[in-house]
């Protein structure tokens, strides 16, 4: 499924008629859970379900994605521990950007 009008806003730095919610979960989950509004997490939340994200949340170094305050909130929302990782302990990692959502100006040897 492509994304809505509605979400594409918070990708400004990608294609977005080439995400895609199935091939670039990995891009839109966190992307949305850091940057979105109210609405744009019930969608989130309908097209990937409570139990996918929390398992997302939930894998070692994923919610160090977000950032800190968000990271304690979604944390505490899916977790039910609130945690925040000392960005100083290797936190707020670097998101997997899948290359074909990309601009083509962006340099080849960073991909």
């Amino acid at each position: 499924m492509m994304l809505p009008d509605s979400i594409q806003r918070l990708f400004y730095r990608y294609h977005t008629d080439r995400l895609d919610t199935d091939r670039h979960a990995a891009l839109i989950i966190p992307t949305v859970l850091s940057d979105g509004t109210v609405d744009d997490w019930e969608w989130l939340f309908q097209v990937y379900g409570w139990e996918t994200i929390q398992a997302w949340i939930g894998k070692p170094g994923h919610a160090s994605m977000l950032p800190p305050p968000m990271e304690r909130l979604w944390t505490l929302i899916l977790l039910g521990i609130p945690q925040e990782t000392p960005r100083w302990a290797g936190g707020n990692a670097r998101r997997t950007v899948p290359e074909d959502a990309l601009p083509g100006w962006f340099p080849n040897d960073l991909r």
